[in-house]
């Protein structure tokens, strides 16, 4: 990277913070201390106006609202920004109100032969929730739920929220949001069971801030390390399977790799055996998994609902 094209993406790294130290410089761009001191020395020349806090958590703050040089891009970052909103369609993005109004700005920021170029782009390729027949068309699950926009509003607040979820009240401390066959979840820590709980977003009602946090800081984090249970499904992958397994798989799992080459694979979860919804759901991924898995192990009332499903064929 330049040094011109560093200070201005370092200024921007700055303003985006608010606060850094010189190690986080360091470690970001790839630059020793020296060269870190000598970058931020030659910034506050340009006019930022840094203020230095010394001390053992010391490190340097910026006042807000202060001009940074306008933000240009080059061919390629135009299109792979153009390319990436293309490929969010009917993926229920929260915020988003109208994708075309957002195109048509995209397109605006390019010149003219740029344009024609994000044109084609849009006509040439094809994600996977494109409809091969009407590229343009957008399906009704295009937008979010609009409780996914008061959630993460009200989480950018504060995380411990209380909501009406299936006629019941629940105080949570909110973990993430993710997306798991085309519908919205938030996975949180459940203060009246005292252990994590997922729940899907469009079922969420009556949402605030919990303004008294049911314990503290300190005591939840210790609350959410005991709450994971031991896993009691334990697959390994081959080849085949972990390609599926990237295609589709649950966002809580992840892939621990038992060869350099990445061949063979193993993930390990923990399946409540009486929640008959989540034995169905999984049954099925495992089958769509393929042959190439070995079970290490596994539930019984799992295995019996995957044989009740072979058995119909």
């Amino acid at each position: 990277m330049k040094r011109t094209e560093r200070l201005n993406t370092m200024m921007r790294y700055m303003n985006n913070r608010q606060f850094f130290t010189i190690s986080e410089l360091m470690r970001e761009f790839s630059i020793s201390r020296s060269t870190a001191i000598r970058d931020v020395h030659d910034i506050e020349a340009l006019g930022m106006p840094l203020v230095a806090e010394v001390g053992r958590d010391g490190g340097y703050s910026i006042m807000t609202n202060q001009l940074l040089p306008a933000v240009q891009f080059t061919n390629n970052e135009l299109k792979a920004l153009f390319i990436a909103f293309l490929g969010t369609a009917n993926q229920q993005l929260p915020y988003l109100q109208n994708r075309k109004s957002l195109s048509e700005k995209l397109l605006a920021i390019a010149s003219t032969g740029q344009q024609d170029e994000l044109v084609e782009l849009k006509r040439l390729l094809h994600f996977e929730n494109t409809n091969p027949n009407n590229p343009d068309l957008l399906e009704l699950n295009d937008f979010a739920t609009p409780m996914l926009n008061t959630l993460l509003e009200l989480a950018l607040k504060s995380r411990y929220l209380i909501f009406d979820y299936q006629k019941s009240m629940r105080r949570v401390y909110l973990l993430n949001f993710f997306r798991h066959n085309a519908n919205w979840y938030a996975a949180t820590f459940d203060f009246l069971h005292k252990e994590q709980r997922t729940f899907r977003v469009d079922h969420i009602e009556a949402v605030h801030i919990d303004h008294q946090a049911p314990m503290p800081q300190q005591q939840l984090t210790a609350q959410l390390k005991a709450s994971h249970p031991e896993p009691n499904l334990m697959i390994n992958l081959g080849a085949k399977a972990i390609n599926k397994f990237k295609q589709m798989h649950l966002q809580a799992l992840s892939l621990h790799y038992l060869d350099a080459f990445q061949q063979t694979a193993r993930f390990s979860d923990f399946i409540d055996v009486h929640d008959t919804e989540k034995l169905t759901s999984y049954a099925e991924w495992l089958l769509f998994l393929g042959d190439e898995l070995e079970v290490v192990k596994m539930p019984d009332e799992l295995r019996h609902v995957i044989r009740k499903k072979i058995a119909k064929w």
